[in-house]
């Protein structure tokens, strides 16, 4: 928000949440108003994660999109484009398969930015995610969904996966309120034991989101 683009100054704001999965948006790669470089696989190199990325667009002889980081091996990833609108910017789902460590099941994780408007697009792409992960045991669904609280795409997901950031607030990015999410399926088998927001204004235009979920699926806490 100062104007200087510091994947280093993004990176120890990341650190200082320590998480095991990360899903980033609006992530160029190669781009020159962001010094021609990939900034996934920078990330990735500065968090000591591995890294998926998912095109959107092309932009400027690049490409800007959606990116995935992981502390624990992504076993594949796949790139789904979106419904939009004519004239409208396509937007995707990233969606990777994480293998965790301690006896806990590979981990569908799905990491995206929804449109804006109009809200029938929107809600196309809500149809498209739930028609495609709906019964996918253990899900993470997480980003930017441009949608806040109170609105049919929250509701919609809701009353399929537990929304770990309901009891958050406050905004996640100053313009539009609260619209950054983490969502979980298999909710039997997970425990929420916190969510929060991290109230760091300079590195990004959104506030970071940080859900931490124990795996119960055998009864025991992971």
């Amino acid at each position: 928000m100062d104007g200087k683009v510091d994947l280093s100054r993004i990176a120890s704001v990341m650190k200082r949440l320590k998480p095991d999965i990360i899903a980033l948006q609006e992530v160029d790669r190669y781009v020159p108003r962001s010094g021609n470089v990939d900034q996934a696989a920078e990330l990735a190199e500065l968090m000591g994660m591995h890294v998926a990325f998912g095109k959107a667009i092309s932009l400027a002889g690049g490409e800007y999109g959606v990116a995935t980081l992981s502390r624990y091996p992504i076993l594949s990833s796949k790139t789904t484009l979106l419904p939009m609108a004519r004239g409208g910017e396509q937007r995707v789902l990233l969606t990777s398969q994480i293998a965790p460590a301690r006896d806990i099941p590979p981990i569908t994780f799905t990491g995206t930015h929804l449109e804006v408007d109009p809200k029938s697009i929107q809600a196309a792409q809500v149809d498209v995610i739930m028609e495609l992960y709906g019964t996918s045991d253990p899900y993470i669904l997480a980003g930017d969904l441009n949608a806040t609280p109170n609105s049919n795409t929250i509701k919609t997901l809701r009353s399929k996966w537990v929304d770990a950031t309901a009891e958050i607030t406050d905004w996640t990015n100053e313009e539009d309120g609260k619209i950054d999410y983490v969502m979980y399926g298999a909710r039997e088998s997970w425990h929420l034991a916190s969510t929060r927001i991290l109230k760091e204004d300079v590195a990004s235009d959104h506030r970071p989101v940080l859900a931490v979920l124990e795996w119960r699926g055998n009864g025991s806490e992971k």
